[in-house]
Order: structure tokens, then sequence, then C-alpha cells
């Protein structure tokens, strides 16, 4: 049987999983769609034209001992450790990290989804075809919506913009926050509008941004791995599918399904951590040691409103907002870094297996059994 972990996914947890591996000389093949990694956290920047193109390389990204390979998985079969794709072609693994991200949600008719490089193509395109005075609509009340919503409010001040948002904008936030983040939409000439909008009669507009969630592929669901409502791959807190001792998961597409766990949201902030853990969950079972509980957890969340202002709400390390929360030139200059940081850590990792940390999360309670975590 072939030693070499298969990773499924491009992304920030793939790529991570992928470095770390690489770096302790385990043989590792990553699999995935894309010609070029994206940064999804300057897919807004892209969306409104106010970045040229938010792709890079994989060859500055990777560790060269990575095999990477074009192509997406259409199944995985468990029983034979073997994952087909789309090419038929068929891969054999020794360890499968299960790392295919989102963005495949259900957008309605006459809406684009900015949140995967295909629709931010289609959104910018739009955009700049918007005659002077023509609506655009966001709709959602994330981070993905506000960030979009400002930057193309201003690169569009002759569109006027309005945002929909169901309930409160960015609940996890404060309320100190969440007045500081509506100031600064105003400031960036973003009406934001309360209320449900209804998929099947959007807002009237020449452009409607649908930032309204995630959704994640269902290749899990169909491969007959357990899954969550939403179709996430289900892992225990070792970042392994229950029953199955050489699949591990990580970012968006996997959930940890054992209590305590529930505070990880779906970002690349959570993404990375976990794709270094299952890639060190897998040497650690290749040597014959045993695993180590997914341990993560947050400082902050840094939110951009444009080029120039911007929002820091600090957090607990259970996701839970603090009272301290930053606003204006200074906030936006760290999201700035921190942006810029993504990069350095992968590249960091590729150089060095081990280089990346983060910090440590929430006390569990009960400490979960090493016997429950091998069940």
């Amino acid at each position: 049987m072939d030693t070499t972990a298969v990773i499924l996914g491009g992304g920030y947890a793939g790529v991570m999983a992928a470095n770390r591996l690489a770096g302790q000389g385990h043989p590792v093949m990553l699999v995935t769609p894309d010609e070029r990694f994206t940064q999804r956290i300057r897919l807004h920047e892209y969306t409104a034209g106010t970045r040229a193109d938010p792709r890079v390389d994989y060859a500055t990204l990777l560790n060269p001992k990575v095999q990477l390979l074009a192509g997406r998985a259409e199944a995985i079969r468990p029983v034979t450790r073997t994952v087909r794709l789309v090419s038929g072609v068929r891969l054999d693994y020794g360890y499968l990290v299960y790392a295919v991200g989102s963005g495949e949600g259900r957008v309605p008719p006459g809406a684009v989804a900015p949140d995967r490089f295909s629709g931010a193509v289609e959104a910018r395109t739009r955009l700049s075809r918007l005659a002077p005075g023509e609506r655009i609509a966001v709709v959602g009340g994330g981070l993905t919506a506000v960030e979009v919503a400002a930057e193309t409010a201003g690169a569009y001040p002759e569109n006027p913009l309005t945002l929909y948002t169901a309930g409160n904008l960015v609940p996890h936030f404060s309320a100190g926050a969440r007045a500081g983040l509506l100031r600064g939409l105003r400031s960036a000439g973003v009406r934001v509008q309360t209320g449900t909008v209804n998929p099947d009669r959007l807002p009237e507009a020449g452009v409607v941004l649908w930032c309204a969630g995630f959704g994640v592929p269902q290749l899990a669901a169909r491969s007959g791995l357990p899954v969550d409502a939403a179709g996430r791959l289900a892992l225990d807190a070792t970042l392994r599918v229950p029953g199955q001792d050489r699949i591990y998961g990580a970012g968006d597409a996997a959930v940890i399904t054992d209590p305590g766990y529930g505070y990880l949201p779906m970002t690349c902030a959570s993404a990375m951590p976990m794709g270094a853990e299952a890639a060190g969950n897998i040497l650690r079972s290749a040597a014959g040691t045993p695993p180590a509980r997914h341990n993560s957890g947050f400082l902050g969340q840094c939110v951009s409103l444009g080029r120039r202002d911007g929002a820091v709400q600090f957090l607990t390390a259970d996701y839970t907002a603090r009272s301290f929360h930053l606003h204006g030139r200074s906030a936006a200059v760290l999201k700035e870094v921190l942006c810029r940081m993504t990069l350095r850590w992968i590249r960091g990792e590729a150089k060095k297996s081990g280089a990346y940390t983060w910090p440590a999360g929430p006390r569990m309670t009960p400490e979960p059994s090493p016997q429950v975590l091998w069940s």
C-alpha cells in the first residue's frame, strides 16, 4: 500500500498540511483543481477592482518535496484507500487529508457570490460594466459581506450601495465594535438595511453580491463518510474521522463533532492550525505514537472597511468578544499586516516543518481521555 499522504484541496489548510508533512520527509501529493493558490482573504479587494490578482503561484508557497497534481476528487474509497478523480485517475493513499474548502453554497439566479475566485471574477466584471447611478446590493451580515460592501462602495462612489442583513452585523462582535462597524460603513457610503432577503425576490440592483454564508462540497457525503447537517466531514478531537484511522480533515469542509469545539468558525484562522495539526497527527501515527487533541484559539479578528479604515475585535480563546476593540486607520494597518503574514506563515512552514504556531484554545472541561480519542 502506498504510504503517500494525499491532500485534497490547495487552500490554507491543505497547503499548511502539505508543508508540515513534506518538511518531515513524509511523501505528499497535493491535489487541487486550482491553477494558483487563492488568497480568499483578498477576494473583496479583487471583486471591487482595488487588487489586480489575489492569486499566488504554488511554487512560491510549497515545500519542493510536495508533489502537486491538478485535479478534483470525485469519490473516496476508504476500504481500498483510494481516491478517484473526475478525470478517471485513481490515487492510492497511505493517509488522506480532506481539505476541500467551502464556497459551493446556493446562489440565487441573478446574483453572484464573490467568496470564490470564479465568483469574484464574475462580480468584478459585472461591477465594471455598471453605469453611474446603477445600484449595488450586498446580501449578508457576516465578515465577508461587510468587507465586500465597504471595499466596493469605496471603489464605486457613483453607484449607491445597500448592505442587506437579516439581523445584527457580525453577531459575534461586541455591541461597541458593531457600532464602530456601522460608523465605518456609513463613512464608506454603505447604506445598511435590516431584514431577510427572499432568494426568489432579489433587491432591485444592477449587481447583487451574495455573501449569505458558505456551502461545502458534498464529496464526503457521496463517499459514505460521516458528515454533519451542512455536509462537512465529521471529525473527532484528533482531526480524524471516527472509525477511519487513515482519514483526517481540516478547514471549512470539516468539523470537529466532539464536545467543546463548537467555537471554531469557518475561517483561515481555523483552517491553518487544523491543517498543521492534522499533518502532525499523521506523523505521530506513522511513528506509532498517540495523536494530539486539536488545540487552537483566537486573540482577535480584523475587518477591512476599505483601504483606509478597519475594525479589530479582540477575542477570548473561544472566539468570544472582549470589551476592547479598535477602529480607524490603525485597525486597517493591522488588518493588512495580518493578511501579509498568512503567506509568510505558509512559506515559513515550507522552509521548516513546525515553524508555524498559533494561539492555544480554551481549556476543555472535562479533558477527553486518550481511550475516547482512539475509539
